[in-house]
């Protein structure tokens, strides 16, 4: 009777654990615009810095003057896992200072390789969202821009050769 009774005890204990609610981890963002501040922010380093002091859609927003270092100010970034959970991608934003404007905004992913980071993407839009999908191990991503007369949707996939890639862009003329 006593070990029918522990029996008893134990698989109830094991049932009322099972029962109880496991802990999220939190959802990965998947949206990112200029409006709202990203989720999780956090600072560049001067290798990141530095890569995108050298971009050609950086010098459009934030043409440096010579000797002059750039900073973070006007930039809001965060970690994202685009081809790996344990690898530090990101998802950078210039919505704020020079680069503030009434349709669309710079983005950028920056990964972390071996060599260093590199950008993988250099994007003018209104936003950026990660699909779900995958391409050569790595997210699919989705850019939407407006202009006066249309909204335009840019879908990339990851090429295998270190970067996005164009794969189709769609356009919708607005009322």
């Amino acid at each position: 009777m006593k070990v029918a009774r522990t029996i008893v005890v134990f698989a109830t204990c094991s049932l009322a654990a099972l029962a109880q609610p496991k802990a999220k981890t939190p959802a990965q963002p998947r949206y990112f615009n200029l409006v709202n501040a990203v989720q999780g922010p956090v600072e560049l380093s001067d290798a990141e810095l530095a890569v995108l002091a050298n971009d050609d859609l950086m010098r459009k927003f934030s043409p440096a003057s010579a000797g002059s270092k750039l900073t973070q100010e006007g930039l809001e970034a965060t970690v994202v896992p685009l081809c790996g959970a344990d690898e530090r991608d990101l998802i950078v934003i210039g919505n704020g200072g020079s680069y503030a404007t009434t349709y669309t905004g710079p983005f950028w992913i920056i990964r972390d390789l071996p060599a260093g980071p590199k950008i993988v993407l250099a994007e003018s839009s209104l936003s950026l969202s990660l699909d779900t999908k995958r391409s050569n191990k790595c997210l699919n991503v989705e850019a939407f821009a407006v202009t006066a007369t249309e909204g335009i949707t840019t879908e990339y996939k990851f090429n295998g050769q270190q970067q996005y890639a164009v794969s189709k862009q769609t356009s919708v003329k607005l009322p």
